[in-house]
């Protein structure tokens, strides 16, 4: 969004591992992702190489170029093949080709890229990330995959349009834990934020398949700038994420905000684990613990407001 950000080089040689730590990250992605003790087995086996920053991992969806491989991000890419294997599933269950998916939160693009090869070259995918360290890598790995129906947004998607709003980075071992309050006793730096139904507007798009919502306890902001794709029809599929201390982090907030504002609008809500059984929906918000969440407004109830 109008910042010059820096470029990540992925072409020399600190960006290639070596073939050993090729060949150990292949055997460990075979290994169940549940099985007992393999993240001890992964972190005995790869030593020393978890502390390298800037390398590619050939993952099972794409390539991705990371800023430091003991982050968990970039940890389970290399020894599982995927990030949150629940929340890649049902993404994978929820869009097809000529969908539109749009992806708050995409830090090195995990989400946006594997969703990207589903919905096509007919479909259309948003990834807006607000980390100045973590943009640049998103964008070079749209690059490295040859992806060109991903639209990459720099900017905070929150209930107002500005060019200053302050956010504070995370280390580079923690890269995918950037947010808008402060933390790790850093300084904030500033980046430009945008009503996703703004977004939305300049980018042409006039419907949403799926949004995914991924942003450290700030996602009843996203969804507070984004009133006219929740009340619109159809209305998206939202999966999102709820953390109580990280929502508890903002002045005047209370754990499960995020989720108020969604059954308030007639949003069902379920834990993902939950929806994927076929359980019924949460009678309240959760206020204590983490999960991922899926949301659903029936077409009746989108039809009938």
């Amino acid at each position: 969004m109008g910042m010059l950000l820096p470029n990540p080089a992925c072409n020399s040689q600190q960006g290639i591992l070596p073939p050993w730590v090729r060949a150990v990250s292949y055997a460990l992605q075979r290994i169940p992702t549940r099985c007992p003790g393999k993240a001890r087995l992964a972190r005995w086996a790869l030593g020393e190489v978890l502390q390298r920053t800037d390398v590619v991992i050939d993952a099972v969806s794409a390539s991705f170029l990371v800023p430091h491989l003991s982050e968990p991000v970039a940890f389970h890419l290399l020894v599982n093949g995927k990030y949150e294997p629940a929340t890649d599933e049902c993404l994978r269950t929820l869009l097809k080709s000529g969908d539109v998916f749009v992806d708050v939160g995409a830090n090195i693009g995990v989400f946006a890229l594997m969703a990207a090869r589903i919905v096509g070259s007919t479909g259309r995918i948003m990834a807006v990330e607000a980390s100045p360290k973590v943009f640049p890598y998103l964008v070079k790995n749209i690059e490295l995959n040859g992806l060109d129906n991903i639209e990459a947004m720099h900017c905070a998607a929150v209930d107002f349009n500005s060019e200053h709003l302050s956010f504070w980075e995370a280390p580079e071992s923690k890269f995918g834990m950037g947010a808008l309050v402060p933390q790790f006793h850093a300084a904030p730096c500033v980046v430009p934020s945008r009503t996703l139904d703004e977004l939305l507007g300049l980018a042409g798009i006039d419907h949403v398949t799926v949004l995914k919502v991924d942003v450290e306890g700030a996602e009843a902001d996203v969804f507070r700038g984004a009133l006219r794709l929740l009340r619109s029809f159809p209305a998206p599929i939202i999966v999102f994420e709820f953390c109580d201390w990280a929502e508890a982090r903002f002045t005047g907030r209370r754990p499960g905000d995020a989720q108020r504002l969604l059954m308030d609008l007639g949003y069902e809500i379920w834990r993902l684990a939950d929806r994927q059984r076929g359980c019924r929906p949460l009678c309240e918000p959760l206020v204590e613990g983490f999960e991922m969440l899926v949301a659903v407004r029936s077409q009746i109830k989108c039809a009938k407001q």
